[in-house]
């Protein structure tokens, strides 16, 4: 007699052997994505190709140059695929994120034409120098093409009014300098600078406090370009300046490739400037309140610190309070930290030993990490990650179990998201995840 039972037991194993491969599944995809975060199943296998990056070289230049320079290393240990590229027509903005052309000063009408097909099909360029103003046998061309592709006017300068360029507005390629920083540069004939109001980085000289752009972003069709005046290789005097030059440049690949860049902001809790209020020799009252307004201004616009000049004299001084009580008014309503010269300076003792870096851990996630290198606590650090692209929404949480996460704030623009560190403690790290969700690319068009 055969027993029934057998007939049964077979589809009991079977169907716990799948309840246990699908529970393993799911096991699996629940690890990977509290590592990279959310994603789409259609977004798995898929290369990304804003990480890959490619320098222009002309024919006739040595091969490998570019990619074995400073910058090459700089950006291959940010976990970019650099390569360089000799054919502008070749280049497919689905496979190539970023080109980076240093003194395209003789490109031909083609190669303008390509670079623009590029880029309007969704590809990034950074261009370094003068573009397209000579022709291949050294005669000059003109401005034409380069105020064309950048749509400003080009500003030919002379050595007094390039000594060197400064960080004149808070941006995405400003991001690698503290606000007023400046960088000084080896002049050469014929150093270029575009007239544009919106620049983060601007010419200055000796005297000069506000010259042409020494950098510009712009938006070309689909794509991103981003123009620079000078290579690193002209900055003086030292590896410090040209580190900061390079990280102008790794700035710029990331705007035009929409990918992560990272700050951290120049004052506490993320205030977009700084006032003092200093004794200094101040005779007329009306002068000094006039010029605390200019400070402000000034101050509101490249995020640096307005210094109000009162009087040493204690007379005077009790007379001008009155308008200094206006002029702080002004400041404090547009958010601006104001602070003694003693705060200014432990403030910026402690945030200089700050160290903050963003990664991509998977499609729509980023980690953060702070670690503060000083034995004291620090409060009011405030991390802006330039996302490079515009997103919905964004979530940040703690990478370690109960840690408390930032405050989040969005952008105006919704390409950048700023983290209110909780207090770090003295010799330690915190660590954060970002998660974000991108607009879609026909919201994008659209808007």
């Amino acid at each position: 007699m055969n027993a029934p039972e057998g007939g049964l037991y077979r589809p009991l194993v079977l169907s716990i052997a799948l309840l246990l491969v699908a529970s393993g599944a799911l096991l699996a995809i629940q690890m990977i994505s509290s590592i990279v975060g959310p994603f789409r199943l259609a977004e798995i296998g898929e290369r990304d190709p804003r990480a890959v990056v490619a320098f222009w070289r002309p024919i006739d230049t040595p091969a490998g140059a570019a990619v074995r320079s400073v910058l090459g290393h700089d950006l291959v240990d940010s976990g970019r695929a650099v390569r360089e590229v000799t054919a502008l027509a070749a280049l497919d903005a689905a496979r190539v994120g970023a080109l980076v052309l240093t003194e395209p000063r003789a490109l031909t009408r083609n190669e303008v034409t390509a670079l623009e097909t590029y880029v309007e099909a969704g590809g990034g360029a950074v261009l370094i120098g003068s573009v397209a103003v000579r022709a291949p046998d050294g005669a000059w061309r003109g401005y034409e093409a380069m105020q064309r592709l950048l749509g400003a006017p080009v500003v030919p300068l002379e050595e007094a009014g390039a000594a060197a360029f400064v960080a004149a507005r808070r941006g995405p390629l400003s991001a690698a300098l503290a606000p007023r920083q400046r960088v000084a540069v080896a002049f050469e004939p014929g150093t270029p600078g575009v007239a544009a109001d919106d620049a983060e980085l601007r010419w200055v000289g000796s005297g000069a406090a506000d010259g042409p752009a020494a950098a510009i972003r712009r938006t070309l069709g689909r794509g991103r370009l981003a123009w620079l005046a000078v290579p690193s290789e002209r900055v003086l005097p030292g590896e410090q300046e040209r580190s900061r030059a390079r990280a102008i440049v790794e700035a710029a690949v990331a705007w035009v490739s929409r990918t992560p860049s990272v700050e951290l902001l120049a004052w506490p809790d993320g205030a977009p400037f700084a006032g003092t209020v200093e004794a200094a020799d101040v005779a007329d009252a009306a002068v000094a309140e006039a010029g605390w307004l200019r400070a402000i201004d000034d101050a509101r616009r490249d995020g640096g610190i307005a210094t109000l000049a009162v009087p040493r004299d204690g007379a005077a001084r009790e007379a001008l309070e009155p308008a200094l009580a206006r002029a702080l008014d002004v400041a404090k309503r547009d958010a601006g930290w104001i602070a003694t010269r003693r705060e200014l300076s432990v403030w910026q003792r402690s945030r200089a030993v700050i160290d903050v870096s963003v990664r991509r851990a998977g499609p729509r996630r980023l980690i953060l990490q702070i670690t503060n290198r000083a034995a004291e606590d620090v409060a009011g650090l405030v991390v802006r990650v330039h996302l490079n692209e515009p997103i919905r929404a964004a979530e940040v949480s703690g990478t370690k179990l109960f840690a408390t996460p930032p405050r989040l704030a969005l952008s105006a623009d919704r390409e950048a998201a700023d983290l209110f560190v909780p207090r770090l403690e003295g010799s330690s790290s915190a660590a954060y995840h970002l998660d974000t969700e991108p607009v879609d690319e026909r919201e994008e068009s659209a808007g």
